[in-house]
């Protein structure tokens, strides 16, 4: 299956004393810069009549926990630039905290003269997490780039799921020269360790293994309805519109059917909170005799849609109780082609950034 994904994304975020003023009068505040999953987010923001982006990338920008288990260590790339001229931008201290679920993983000071930093993170099961790297005396934080970047050993990176990444800029051109607080860019985005799950599944008296990627969220309830002959599972999903359109998101779900099998077609449907998927929403790998790959993908217009439909039923329903907080799946086979195939020409069209893949 990493094979397969693979394949789609070849063609397819104490020295304040120091010359405040200079910074007080050339810097406008700047509201937190929001993202939400993949492998990579690009946030942009303005400082100083200039555009800025930061990056937000995983290499490998596969990353599941199947790949951690079998010693992989995923190396997260910060990198601060100038978006007219895609000039990095050098000297730049990122205060960089990793949430998960809302529990804290990680809060500490990076520094790259560069302004290329990498943190190679090391899942153990140590009780925290420990940074290893050359530590400068005065900035207080650890120096690194990605030829050289600084590793997180501990409890980080060990289960699949969204990690919330929250960034804040607070040195940039001069090594001795901190942003005032009040003017701290920050920078707030998602990426995704995918989520791996095996199935047996029991048809007429036979067991069949449904093997499933998350590149968004854990899936759970992962279960085979014999009356409708269809798989449903779910996954944790803010169904706000308001924090939907602040955000780049992109889901991705990856579920292989054992060929020959009940559940084996020429064609997939699929549902989202008992709302149809269009037929280009599901992609279909072939490349393999013993399964079919059905991809499930939703864009962000593809999710917004999704998200007033899911809001309009709620209100309609259930007036008076909170929208759900998950993203329920179905899907079975279909007597018509109703996937598409995927082909050299819909996997270059395939999305390289967003949330969740």
């Amino acid at each position: 299956m990493i094979v397969n994904f693979m394949r789609c994304i070849k063609y397819v975020s104490f020295i304040f004393t120091i010359f405040p003023l200079i910074f007080a009068n050339t810097l406008t505040f700047l509201s937190p810069v929001f993202g939400d999953g993949l492998f990579q987010e690009e946030l942009s923001a303005s400082m100083a009549g200039r555009e800025l982006s930061l990056l937000i990338k995983m290499s490998p920008p596969v990353v599941t926990t199947d790949t951690l288990k079998s010693g992989q260590t995923p190396v997260i790339q910060f990198r601060l630039s100038d978006t007219a001229t895609n000039e990095t931008l050098k000297h730049v201290t990122y205060l960089v905290e990793i949430e998960k679920n809302g529990k804290r993983l990680l809060l500490d000071t990076f520094h790259s003269h560069t302004g290329n930093l990498g943190i190679q993170m090391r899942p153990s099961t140590a009780d925290h997490i420990t940074i290893n790297g050359e530590q400068d005396t005065i900035l207080l934080a650890y120096t690194g780039d990605m030829e050289h970047p600084v590793s997180a050993t501990g409890p980080i990176f060990a289960e699949g799921g969204l990690y919330h990444f929250i960034v804040t800029i607070e040195t940039l051109d001069f090594d001795r020269t901190f942003i005032p607080t009040d003017n701290q860019p920050v920078y707030e985005g998602w990426l995704s360790v995918g989520y791996t799950l095996d199935k047996d599944i029991n048809i007429n008296g036979s067991s069949y293994t449904v093997d499933a990627i998350s590149y968004y969220d854990e899936l759970n309830k992962f279960n085979y309805d014999p009356s409708d002959n269809e798989l449903k599972f779910a996954m944790p999903f803010d169904w706000n519109l308001d924090r939907l359109k602040k955000v780049n998101l992109y889901v991705h779900e990856e579920i292989s059917i054992p060929k020959p099998s009940p559940l084996a077609a020429n064609g997939y449907n699929g549902t989202v909170n008992n709302i149809d998927l269009k037929p280009n929403s599901l992609l279909v790998d072939r490349t393999n005799s013993s399964k079919d790959v059905v991809h499930i993908m939703l864009t962000k217009p593809t999710v917004m849609d999704l998200a007033q439909k899911v809001l309009d039923n709620n209100n309609n329903i259930q007036s008076n109780q909170t929208i759900t907080d998950e993203m329920k799946f179905t899907l079975s086979p279909s007597k018509n082609t109703t996937t598409s195939t995927m082909n050299s020409s819909s996997m270059m069209n395939m999305p390289t950034t967003g949330g969740g893949m």
